[in-house]
């Protein structure tokens, strides 16, 4: 056991395995005082490990860290595609807003140019009834004025030919 110095006592297990490195794994004692700056002491429980094993630990613990970095960088890109599509979510329901409330515009606008359509049908329609009393009207006035006209004609003969035979017995006569 080491002997340590006063105000500084061991850990509670009295030894500690080493965090990844090209240590991983090998047990250590250190420095366990809980208060104020640690000591800085350790002393390794296991022997070193052979210069292979620590140039394979070494590799594997950097393929570790360029794959949590890789990891890193592809979760950077996949949160800056999730905004720029949120985004553009946000813009596209700002856009939908507004084509809905055209659109109801448009429908507003299309209801009433319809209403007003029906109106004008149906004044078209009286107009046209109208006109076709007016017609009617007319046809009847052309008829009655032909009929006297026709009538006048007619009588205007008559008296011509009776002017006529005046003349003639008077000269008869």
């Amino acid at each position: 056991m080491v002997s340590w110095s006063e105000g500084s006592y061991s850990s509670s297990s009295d030894s500690d395995i080493s965090s990844p490195s090209v240590d991983s794994g090998r047990r250590f004692l250190g420095c366990a005082q809980k208060e104020g700056p640690k000591c800085g002491y350790v002393e390794w429980v296991d022997p070193e490990w052979p210069p292979q094993l620590k140039t394979t630990l070494g590799r594997l613990w950097d393929m570790y860290e360029d794959e949590n970095k890789l990891r890193l960088s592809d979760n950077l890109a996949n949160a800056e595609g999730n905004f720029k599509v949120l985004k553009e979510k946000e813009k596209m329901e700002k856009d939908l807003r507004f084509f809905k409330l055209d659109f109801a515009k448009m429908v507003a606008d299309k209801e009433q140019a319809l209403a007003q359509l029906g109106n004008t049908q149906i004044a078209l329609s009286d107009l046209k009834k109208e006109l076709q009393k007016k017609r009617t009207s007319d046809k009847s006035a052309t008829n009655i004025h032909q009929v006297f006209r026709a009538k006048a004609e007619k009588d205007s003969k008559l008296m011509k030919q009776d002017l006529e035979l005046m003349k003639q017995e008077r000269e008869k006569q």
